[in-house]
């Protein structure tokens, strides 16, 4: 019973601490990511995928919003 036990912790070790890089580069472990959620080397297909979908996710909101105000001062004039 006088033996030392000994205990792994979850915090880093001394060899692990963070430098002054950038952290949200290496957080993910998928490279950085720019604007729009787009990794740096990411395909041209996926960057366009991925445009497209938020310029068609940001007309979806904008109709909806136009709508909803015509249809409130339709119902309200």
């Amino acid at each position: 019973m006088s033996e030392k036990t000994i205990i792994p912790l979850l915090n880093k070790s001394e060899v692990e601490t963070e430098t002054d890089s950038n952290v949200a580069c290496n957080s993910c472990g998928g490279g950085c990511c720019g604007g729009m959620g787009i990794k740096a080397g990411s395909d041209k297909e996926v960057v366009f995928r991925n445009i497209f979908l938020y310029v068609g996710m940001g007309a979806i909101i904008f109709i909806v919003a136009y709508l909803a105000t015509k249809l409130i001062s339709w119902i309200n004039p």
